[in-house]
């Protein structure tokens, strides 16, 4: 069953925000990426978990700015993928 969900106008914009805020912390993540992976021909676990952090603000950040709170709409599923 599908409830009728329309989101407020304020977590509309929060959200984006939010997404818009996630993106821009890439720019210092990549600065210090950058700083760590300089001169070292091996990669430290520091190194991927920054980087596996970027990636994450960066999807993320998209998928809010983009979206916002469609991304929990709710969806109508197929027979045959619903309990009988």
């Amino acid at each position: 069953m599908m409830h009728n969900w329309r989101p407020r106008w304020t977590l509309k914009i929060g959200l984006r925000l939010l997404g818009l805020a996630f993106l821009a912390t890439l720019w210092p993540e990549g600065r210090a990426l950058t700083a760590l992976a300089h001169g070292h021909p091996s990669v430290t676990i520091g190194q991927l978990s920054l980087a596996a952090l970027a990636f994450l603000c960066a999807s993320g950040g998209m998928a809010l700015l983009l979206m916002g709170p469609d991304l929990w709409k709710p969806v109508r599923l197929a027979d045959r993928w619903t309990a009988r």
